[in-house]
């Protein structure tokens, strides 16, 4: 399994009022199943600001609810990597 590069404690302050009161935010819904019956899940992270409500980026992915020990298919993310993917989005700045 792949480290993750990033993790909550290292967000940056928002950009917009520099607060770093942040909330990671994460949807989930069902939106079938594969072909061995496993659910599937539209997983969505984004980090919110909860002084100004800023949002970053949705980092977005279908999701196996389970794989019990199967080869994760090509079409599909981890939690994990869409967390991150979040994380990343949020502490990408503009170059100035």
């Amino acid at each position: 399994m792949r480290k993750l590069k990033s993790c909550p404690f290292c967000l940056k302050p928002c950009p917009f009022c520099g607060s770093e009161k942040l909330s990671i935010e994460s949807k989930s819904r069902r939106v079938g199943t594969n072909g061995l019956d496993i659910p599937v899940d539209n997983v969505t992270y984004s980090v919110r600001c909860n002084m100004c409500h800023a949002r970053g980026a949705t980092a977005g992915g279908r999701v196996l609810a389970y794989t019990l020990g199967l080869e994760i298919p090509a079409w599909s993310k981890t939690k994990a990597e869409l967390y991150e993917q979040a994380i990343e989005a949020w502490n990408r700045r503009a170059e100035t």
